[in-house]
Parts: C-alpha cells; sequence; structure tokens
C-alpha cells in the first residue's frame, strides 16, 4: 500500500516531520557556471559546422559509444535485431544529422508576383544544399562510429516556409558494420533495412547510395482557374494537374540523374512527398476578391542499386503425376 502525502497537512507520524527537517538541503546550482558552459557549448559547435566537422560534444559521445562505454541505439525492428546474426550485421548506434536552411532572396520577375508558372530555383537549390548537409553529419557520425553503412535511412523534411523563409532537413538511421560489404572509405547510405540489404546482395544486387529529386513549382491562377473555382459544375481543375505532373517530372528526372551519377541500375524503396501551399499573388478580381497562387512541392527519396551478377532461376524440374481416380 501506499499513501498521499499532502504538504500544508498535519502528518500523523511524527517521525516524518523529523526526517523532512533532517534532509540534506537541495544542491545550489551555480546559474552562472552553467550559462557559461552553454555559451562555450554554443560557440564550439557552430565553429566545428562552419568547419563541416561535427560538435566536439558529438564526437565525444560517439567515441564513448563506439569503445562500448555506453550501449548502442537503433531504430532495427525486433525481426530485423533477432536476424541480425544471420546476416552477419552488427549493429553500431543510431546517427543522425540535420539542417537547417533559410532563403533570404527569391529572384521575382513581376515584383509582388510570377507571371506564369514555373519552377523556382532557389528553394530547388535549398533543397538539394540543406539534403547534402544533412547526409553529410549523418555519415561523419557514421564513419566515428566505424560503420561500413547505415541502413534505413529516413528524411523527415519539413516543407519551405515562404513566410519565415526556412526549410529544415533531419536524417536519421542505423550505423552498421556488415562483413560481406568490408572496409569502406565512407559509409553506404541506403532506405532499406538491414534484412532487405541482405536479401538484395543475395539477389545479385547491391545498394549503393540515395538518389533524391526534388522540385519548387509556383502555379499561377489565371483567369481561367477562377472560372472554374466559380463554376457550379463538377470538373477537374486541369492547370492544377498540369502543375502537379510537372512538378513531380522535374523531381523524377532529377532522381534519375542522381542514379546515373552514381551508376546504379535503378531505385527501389522510393518515398515520395507532396506539399500544396497556397500563397498570396498580391492580386485581386475586379470585385476586390484576392487571387490565391499555388507552391506546389515534390520530394523523393530512394536506394540507388546496381545489378553485381545475374541471377538465373532454376530450371523446373517435371515430374510424373499418377492421377488415381476413377
Amino acid at each position: 500500500m501506499f499513501s498521499l502525502r499532502f504538504f500544508g497537512g498535519k502528518s500523523k507520524d511524527p517521525s516524518d516531520d523529523a526526517s523532512r527537517l533532517n534532509s540534506p538541503p537541495p544542491p545550489v546550482l551555480d546559474l552562472a557556471a552553467l550559462r557559461q558552459q552553454d555559451q562555450l557549448r554554443a560557440k564550439q559547435t557552430q565553429e566545428a559546422l562552419a568547419r563541416g566537422q561535427l560538435p566536439p560534444n558529438v564526437v565525444e559521445r560517439l567515441q564513448s559509444e563506439r569503445a562500448g562505454n555506453l550501449p548502442w541505439t537503433s531504430d532495427l525492428s525486433v525481426q530485423e535485431w533477432a536476424s541480425l546474426r544471420q546476416y552477419r550485421l552488427k549493429p553500431l548506434g543510431q546517427v543522425m544529422g540535420s539542417a537547417f536552411y533559410h532563403i533570404g532572396y527569391i529572384p521575382n520577375p513581376g515584383m509582388n508576383w510570377y507571371p506564369s508558372s514555373q519552377e523556382l530555383r532557389p528553394p530547388t537549390q535549398a533543397m538539394y544544399q540543406s539534403r547534402h548537409l544533412a547526409m553529410e553529419r549523418l555519415r561523419q557520425e557514421a564513419m566515428l562510429l566505424g560503420a561500413n553503412a547505415v541502413v534505413g535511412v529516413h528524411l523527415e523534411h519539413k516543407g519551405f516556409q515562404t513566410e519565415a523563409g526556412m526549410m529544415e532537413y533531419a536524417a536519421f538511421g542505423t550505423a552498421v558494420y556488415i562483413e560481406d560489404l568490408g572496409q569502406r572509405s565512407q559509409p553506404l547510405l541506403c532506405t532499406v533495412s538491414g534484412q532487405d540489404f541482405a536479401r538484395l546482395t543475395a539477389a545479385g544486387a547491391i545498394p549503393v547510395g540515395l538518389a533524391l529529386g526534388a522540385s519548387f513549382y509556383y502555379l499561377y491562377t489565371d483567369w481561367w482557374d477562377m472560372r472554374q473555382e466559380n463554376s457550379w459544375y463538377n470538373q477537374e481543375m486541369q492547370h492544377f494537374v498540369r502543375g502537379v505532373a510537372e512538378a513531380r517530372r522535374l523531381a523524377t528526372r532529377r532522381m534519375r540523374e542522381d542514379v546515373t551519377q552514381s551508376g546504379g541500375d535503378g531505385v527501389i524503396g522510393t518515398d515520395m512527398h507532396l506539399h500544396v501551399e497556397e500563397i498570396g499573388g498580391g492580386r485581386s478580381t475586379d470585385e476586390g476578391e484576392a487571387i490565391i497562387d499555388h507552391v506546389i512541392e515534390v520530394f523523393m527519396l530512394g536506394t540507388v542499386i546496381a545489378y553485381e551478377r545475374r541471377v538465373v532461376p532454376e530450371q523446373l524440374q517435371a515430374s510424373a503425376v499418377l492421377d488415381l481416380r476413377v
């Protein structure tokens, strides 16, 4: 049994009051020293990131984890963890990389609005650069743990916020050492799980990296769109459909370019995100109604694979069957 005791009430047991009076006082925190430590850590972190390195406290934690002084962490499922020995895959720890990217200026030929639907290059380029920063920091953490691969990589992407001019990427994965892969100069990143990695190699394919496709597309609302929106008829918004298809086509083309540059044959495990945001175009109708344009953001991420050898299926063997039915 347990009892609840409230401050301000009278205790039934006098020993409780005596123990409360004889208990040691709470520790006195040196707030000035703690604030100074936080400022020093923030300065060291900023300087390390500016050099393209990990912060000292992160390096210290990963080195301690590699030495076995800290338990390893992962996002492996129970089934994956139970089959690690079978696939000769050793988990080393969970790694991550993040990047907050600010876009300060976007060239606008229409001053306050764009005169036509088009892709916005600065946000699109920022998506690639911020993704590169997040992935590189994840890769550096994996190298400190002695990993030759990172499996189950997933990228959390918060779309471009037009008002704040900010986008955020956070990459997570499990750093592992795969015996069949051997030593590598840089860990291999892939979105597939450890089990699927082993299955791919057994099937004659080898993951060779990640492929990214992204597009930031501005969809201009014209008079026909306004007419369709105000119509009483059920009909497809064809201009919007074409805008989404164009943004997806640009993202897919860039993903294929990543596959070609990495020497792969195709992409598996592709994860696609589509985000549409309303944005004021700075225009209005003759009745004073504001015309709303749209920003379409497409993001695609997958694992590039290359065929290591051609797998020939076993020949089907014919067997005699005796039908005993009368």
